[in-house]
């Protein structure tokens, strides 16, 4: 049995009381076993769609990704949806791109995977491009493999494994600061030629939003959007007295009649000799260490977020089922999530008003608050704007939809809109009434 959004009241004041139980009832929806089915076969077969035909051809994984966007009236019209799926967005002439409601534009971007032909790729939250980087002046990293032998590279490819420790390409986990104590040369007690050593290395927590690395190899991680960064590590460098003799790492296994490859210096994996010397390890750009820049960004691939589909999917069936119960406490849910949204968008302020123009449901809340006719749709776009600009004026004191980006001008929008739909629906109230009411609150 699926969950139903509890909703005692109508109007402005079920609204508040919607607002204030929202996050327990949405964490109700959420975990559903109803919900949860259908993101479970979701999560399953995704990956395995490779075109538009495939998608649109399963009914539970389009009925996911039509949801998502609040396109879910949409999914009798098969033919229409794989048009814009098939066309993407990268071509000006796409269908996506010609449409006025947005939200089509932003399924074909989601889905553009199926316009190439390639299979759903994941994402992985690995940090590859944050950590991309390069060793500028002296020093190797030192890293363990997972037999627990020592090596030194300056391959600065680094990425976030499974278990969130930051390691190179090849899986072996870097050493921080913290685990310089374990290199012989550094404090005159480890012995890396005769022990198996495991670096406790720089853990990325599965909840960080974020990362940087400084030149100084300070490793921040971020939790929240404009927050400050946590310092969760810094990698360590390490030198040798003569580090052309260093041994390429696995070279003593090589066949002896086998011909010598060329190394390259910049790559490879190296371990000490008793000609190297000892490792002297030590912090970036501090003793004659080069420090970290940036390198060359992991090349771009065509990847999909099924996590950012789930989570847009589990907040458009909430309110969807809201609506189910009362459409305007739908409408005015849709309207708080868009305009938070909207506001936040480069695109200019004639432009963000043309798209609530294009969205339905938007345009549903502003004509209603407004006290706009059901004409008013019918009359010149620039004649429509001119009016929407007037009425924001006298009504929240700016012509610009970026006000709505306080949360106190958006709450006031949909109680206008509120009262003004109750009204509308015969709730009795005389004009005196209503004005009283939007006085009032």
């Amino acid at each position: 049995m699926s969950f139903q959004p509890v909703l005692p009241l109508t109007g402005y004041a079920g609204w508040r009381f919607l607002e204030r139980t929202m996050e327990r009832q949405q964490e109700a929806f959420n975990k559903s076993p109803a919900t949860q089915k259908e993101l479970d076969y979701f999560a399953d077969n995704i990956g395995k769609v490779k075109s538009a035909d495939e998608l649109v051809s399963d009914y539970r994984l389009l009925k996911v990704a039509l949801g998502a966007f609040g396109l879910q009236d949409e999914i009798g019209n098969k033919y229409f949806i794989k048009k814009v799926l098939t066309d993407g967005v990268e071509d000006k002439g796409a269908l996506a791109n010609k449409l006025a409601d947005k939200s089509y534009y932003k399924l074909a971007e989601a889905f553009r995977f199926v316009s190439s032909g390639a299979a759903a790729a994941t994402v992985e939250k690995d940090f590859a491009n944050e950590l991309s980087l390069k060793i500028e002046g002296a020093g190797y990293l030192a890293v363990t493999t997972p037999t627990g032998e020592v090596a030194y590279t300056r391959n600065v490819g680094l990425k976030r494994a499974e278990d969130g420790q930051i390691v190179t390409a090849e899986g072996y986990t870097v050493a921080s600061i913290a685990d310089t104590s374990l290199l012989r040369g550094s404090d005159g007690e480890g012995d890396t030629n005769n022990e198996k050593i495991f670096f406790s290395g720089i853990t990325i927590p599965d909840f960080a939003k974020s990362i940087s690395v400084n030149d100084e190899g300070q490793v921040y991680g971020y939790f929240e959007d404009g927050g400050q960064g946590l310092l969760l590590g810094r990698l360590a460098l390490s030198s040798f007295a003569d580090d052309e003799s260093l041994a390429v790492l696995g070279a003593d296994q090589m066949d002896e009649g086998a011909d010598a490859k060329p190394v390259d210096r910049e790559t490879a994996y190296f371990v000490a000799t008793e000609e190297s010397g000892e490792p002297i390890s030590g912090r970036p750009l501090q003793d004659g260490f080069g420090g970290f820049v940036r390198g060359e960004a992991v090349e771009a691939q065509e990847v999909f977020d099924s996590e950012m589909i789930a989570a847009a999917f589990l907040t458009r069936s909430f309110e969807v089922a809201v609506g189910e119960q009362d459409d305007s406490m739908r409408l005015a849910l849709n309207i708080d999530r868009e305009l938070a949204m909207l506001t936040a968008d480069n695109m200019s302020e004639d432009a963000k008003w043309f798209s609530i123009m294009g969205s339905e449901p938007m345009r549903a809340v502003f004509d209603t608050a407004f006290g706009l006719p059901s004409s008013f749709a019918s009359l010149d776009l620039d004649r429509q704007l001119d009016v929407y600009k007037t009425k924001a004026r006298a009504m929240f004191g700016e012509t610009s939809v970026v006000q709505f980006a306080d949360d106190a001008i958006r709450d006031e929008l949909i109680k206008l809109y509120m009262i003004r739909s109750e009204a509308n629906t015969g709730a009795g109230y005389s004009s005196g009434q209503i004005a009283l009411r939007l006085l009032g609150g």
